[in-house]
């Protein structure tokens, strides 16, 4: 152990000492006794100098500060209290850094006789926070000379530099610069030039690092660099989101290399200058929008106007007419038309302004030719976008156009096509007396006008449309029926013929309770009539009953119709017949809360069985026991007699189980060879042992399984209500940590939960101290399995498996190390580190990879960028990763996920929902979801040839997905018969070991090379 704490003490990331006060009352003269080894990562002095100089660190001290490190050690020592104090410290090097100190007293007896202390370096952070203070308070340049000056200091560099490039221009501007003569400063420009690393960094918005100036062969480097001798170097750009402001770089003469700590705060600091740039640039930009004020209320009164005449305009002409007559009396325009297209020719059928003679003479001839292009009425129509003319006389291509609208004055023009439902209808057409005329402002009311117009346009044309409206109800598939206001019917579709089976004649006159199946409520039907009577519309599944007795499930909503008066005069329903959803979903919802090989509650069921049972004991003040039951040495039977007997075993061990226990007890089953059982209502704990001995001696009959006779033991962990635990979680805990124990012991063997079965706890810290030096020894590796495309048989792209190989451990399984990353939090790590090498495979190979996120990485709000930031690393697009999350992590927080999902979307990536029925998804929280895969369980896939449950199951979760839009992976595919079953569903892709196993990187490009 003192070894072990020794390593731990030596690789943590603060620094950490002791300091003994036995010989001295002056803490000035205390004597360090030990430093660990990060001492001198931060101050360049080793331990063993403070160790032989006690006074050392204290002459470090600011002298500043060093008033309030005393007083603070004083205090510590006279009151015995832990102290935190922040301070700066001088570096072997001359510069001073922040430390954040915490020292905790050391007691022999009442007496302090030394103390612990834990510093680390908080330089960085203290420049952080001094920045984002200037950059509230002070001005721009003072920012940047504060930024530039704080980073040499705290990086140790020898040249720091600044570059602004202001919007739209090709060179960047030397805004702050030390280590330079400060006269350059808003002097000297460094153009854009394709090559250098400033150019790279600005253009790509990605940081660059320079290890070494000779040997790089990436950039071209100014004279001025090998000049002053530069060698190592990184450059950062700044930026707010996507858009780019300058760069930041920094520069040492010798040879260095930048840790990703250094390269994450310079890019905070580029992140707080970058804000403060926009910042100053939107400050200008309010100073000119000013001058704008004017011609914006102008235009506004146009639009205010128009809005006016869309309300009471009855017909198209009169719209048009008196939309181009307010863009010409109030909008400042010289003329304004608009042209339609009618029987697929152009006509002009409204116009304003001086415009008649230029429109018949000029105009017209060109518009014959608008489908051509010709003119910017014509390029309006091709391209489907607005053309702008903000210069008549260098812009319009046109000799004849261009003479004509200058007489006229038509100095700029804009050429708007009008577009309904993806279709042009026609061109709206407008010409001003001044160069530049359409500006940000005007732009937006002229689209406010467009969108305004195409709205009224298209009311008009649902006026008309709703003539036609009568045939296509009484055809349409949904249910439609009419009643007056007492509820009579007064019209039905032949979609509610058809659904309920009843003939439109047999229910004229009749009231909808002739649909009337019992299965609801007199308070929902009074519900119904409150609402419709007092106006409202009601929606509700109502379960039915036809004419042959079968229920069907209506969506169903109930609208009341007024009269002109506003009196209600009787109701329409409209629904859809969701009937063989409902079965769908009562068949998932089964599969949600039951283990469909033994048919007993799954691990949720189990769980909220078991919080109902404890609140009731608690009330009863009974007790209550909680077991944890593993078939001892099940792998072995899976492997030696296959999965379908091992599944006939289960079902024969569940039997059992349930035949010891009582009838209001509860059995569960909740892993592959795992089950649960609650047992309520115990008045001793002693009853425990007699359920036990029934148990066991079931156990002792051998299980007949296809002329095989199989003898099992079990081991099983016990806590108990409430002496282990008060809720469901800490029963559940220990009693797997009384199973562990079982397990260790013998077969047919049970344990209680004892106290020091904690100290498992140190089997799993041990574990964790190797995982945290995993990643940087390189530990991890994955294995690819592919999936292929059931209908051409070709790989349509495979699933990245992590794996670790343990420099002490060996090849460990990823069911034992994985839950510890998650319990740690290195999973998100790890995690990030698996998308990074799927990155590179898809590089290599141009294939889709599917990478695992756990549900500690999809519940950080920031992955989503976290995702972006590796894409734009590797330049690929998202379309190339799929990210498979399961099924009970999606539905953890639907709102949540929804947001998220929407996010990783928006990059291109697919989403895909691992181990689908295993969890609890419900449709309707399901179908609103934006994910691309279904992935069917290996549970039902694996024996769907035999077990016609299970064959129902896949099917169902097929045509589910097909309904909802998705595409399906079967996974644990083993036979053939398996792809026959499969490709007859229609499910789309597959994976399992009779395609291919997980291989290596190398086997995996064999693969695809024999694939083509």
């Amino acid at each position: 152990m003192a070894n072990g704490r020794g390593l731990f003490l030596e690789i943590i990331n603060d620094v950490i000492y002791t300091v003994s006060l036995r010989d001295s009352n002056d803490p000035s003269k205390a004597r360090v006794e030990y430093l660990n080894g990060r001492v001198e990562d931060i101050t360049g002095f080793k331990p063993e100098e403070f160790i032989k100089n006690p006074s050392l660190w204290v002459s470090l001290v600011h002298p500043s500060d060093l008033e309030s490190v005393l007083k603070d050690s004083l205090r510590l020592f006279r009151r015995g209290e832990s102290v935190t104090r922040e301070y700066r410290v001088r570096t072997k090097r001359g510069n001073y850094i922040w430390v954040e100190d915490r020292i905790m007293p050391v007691f022999d007896g009442d007496r302090v006789v030394g103390f612990v202390g834990v510093a680390r370096d908080i330089t960085k952070r203290k420049v952080i926070e001094s920045l984002s203070i200037v950059a509230l308070e002070k001005s721009l340049d003072e920012l940047l000379s504060s930024a530039v000056s704080m980073l040499k200091e705290t990086l140790n560099a020898d040249l720091v530099v600044l570059y602004e490039v202001p919007e739209g221009s090709s060179e960047g501007v030397l805004r702050a610069g030390e280590g330079i003569d400060k006269k350059l400063i808003n002097r000297y420009r460094l153009p854009l030039q394709e090559g250098t690393e400033f150019h790279y960094t600005f253009t790509s918005k990605k940081p660059v690092v320079v290890k070494d100036v000779d040997s790089e062969k990436r950039f071209k480097f100014t004279p001025d660099t090998y000049i002053l001798g530069l060698r190592s170097g990184i450059c950062v750009p700044i930026r707010i989101g996507k858009e780019p402001y300058g760069a930041l770089c920094i520069y040492t003469k010798d040879k260095r290399e930048f840790l990703k700590e250094d390269m994450d705060f310079v890019g905070a600091v580029a992140n707080i200058v970058g804000l403060a740039i926009k910042r100053h640039r939107n400050e200008e930009e309010l100073k000119s929008s000013r001058i704008k004020l004017e011609k914006a209320n102008r235009l506004y009164k146009t639009l205010s106007v128009i809005s006016e005449i869309v309300l009471r305009a009855k017909d198209v002409e009169e719209l048009l007419s008196g939309v181009c007559s307010t863009c010409v009396n109030y909008g400042g325009f010289k003329a304004v038309w608009v042209g339609l297209f009618e029987e697929g020719r152009f006509k002009i059928v409204s116009s304003c302004g001086d415009a008649e003679d230029f429109i018949r003479s000029v105009e017209e001839p060109i518009l014959m030719k608008i489908k051509e292009g010709v003119g910017p009425c014509g390029r309006a129509f091709l391209s489907g976008e607005p053309v702008v003319n903000n210069d008549t006389e260098a812009f319009i291509r046109e000799q004849a156009l261009r003479e004509s609208m200058l007489r006229k004055g038509y100095l700029s023009s804009m050429s708007v096509p009008l577009k309904l439902k993806g279709k042009i209808k026609g061109i709206f057409a407008l010409y001003a007396g001044e160069k530049g005329f359409f500006d940000e402002d005007t732009l937006g009311l002229v689209r406010e006008i467009v969108e305004e117009v195409l709205f009224s346009l298209e009311f008009m044309e649902k006026e008309n449309q709703l003539r036609q409206l009568s045939l296509a109800v009484s055809q349409s598939s949904d249910w439609i029926l009419i009643t007056d206001r007492e509820g009579k019917i007064q019209y039905a579709n032949s979609a509610v013929e058809k659904i309920s089976g009843y003939k439109v004649a047999e229910l004229i006159g009749q009231k909808p309770s002739i649909f009337k199946s019992g299965k609801h409520s007199q308070s929902f039907y009074r519900v119904l009539w409150e609402k419709l009577l007092m106006g409202e519309t009601f929606r509700s599944v109502f379960i039915n009953r036809a004419k042959d007795g079968k229920l069907f499930y209506l969506d169903q909503t109930i609208t009341p119709l007024r009269d002109s008066s506003g009196e209600i005069m009787g109701f329409v329903a409209t629904g859809k017949d969701i009937t063989q959803e409902k079965e769908l979903q009562n068949r998932l919802n089964y599969i949600a809360y039951y283990d469909p090989i033994t048919e007993l509650p799954n691990r949720v069921n189990f769980l909220e069985r078991l919080k109902f049972a404890i609140s009731r004991n608690r009330m009863l003040r009974r007790n209550l026991a909680v077991l944890f039951i593993d078939v001892d040495r099940f792998k072995f039977i899976n492997e030696t007699y296959g999965y379908p007997v091992g599944d006939q075993v289960l079902k024969e061990v569940a039997d059992r189980i349930k035949s010891a226990v009582r009838e209001g007890d509860t059995v569960a089953r909740l892993g592959s060879d795992e089950f649960g059982a609650v047992l309520i209502d115990l008045a001793h704990k002693e009853d425990i042992p007699k359920v036990m001995n029934k148990l066991f001696k079931k156990m002792e009959e051998p299980i007949r399984v296809n002329g095989h006779e199989i003898l099992l033991t079990l081991s099983v962990g016990i806590a108990v209500f409430p002496e282990d635990g008060s809720d469901a979680e800490e029963l559940i805990q220990k009693a797997e940590m009384a199973l562990a124990h079982a397990k260790e012991d013998r077969r047919n063997n049970y344990q209680f939960f004892r106290e020091e079965m904690n100290r498992q706890i140190t089997e799993a810290v041990f574990l964790e101290s190797l995982l945290f030096k995993a990643i940087d020894k390189g530990e991890f590796f994955l294995q690819y399995q592919p999936y292929f495309d059931l209908k051409r048989m070709t790989i349509a792209g495979m699933e990245a498996l992590l794996r670790w190989n343990s420099g002490e451990l060996g090849i460990v399984y990823p069911g034992k190390f994985i839950p510890v990353l998650e319990n740690t939090g290195l999973i998100s790590e790890v995690g990030m580190w698996s998308l990074r090498e799927a990155c590179r495979v898809v590089e290599k190979t141009g294939k889709r990879v599917s990478v695992n996120v756990s549900a500690l990485q999809f519940r950080d709000k920031d992955f989503p960028k976290k995702v972006e930031e590796v894409l734009e690393e590797f330049g690929i697009e998202g379309g190339y990763i799929t990210l498979e999350i399961t099924e009970s992590t999606l539905m953890n927080d639907v709102d949540f996920t929804r947001r998220s999902l929407k996010r990783l979307k928006n990059l291109g990536l697919k989403v895909a929902i691992d181990d689908f029925g295993t969890g609890y998804s419900s449709l309707a929280y399901l179908k609103t979801l934006p994910v691309d895969y279904v992935k069917i369980d290996v549970s039902f896939v694996r024996d769907m040839d035999k077990d016609p449950n299970d064959r129902a199951i896949v099917n169902a979760i097929v045509q589910l997905a097909k309904n909802l839009g998705l595409s399906t992976i079967a996974e644990g595919v083993e036979k053939e018969k398996h792809l026959r079953m499969l490709l007859e569903m229609g499910c789309d892709m597959a994976q399992g070991y009779f395609l291919s196993k997980p291989l290596s990187e190398e086997d995996l490009m064999n693969l695809l090379r024999e694939h083509g």
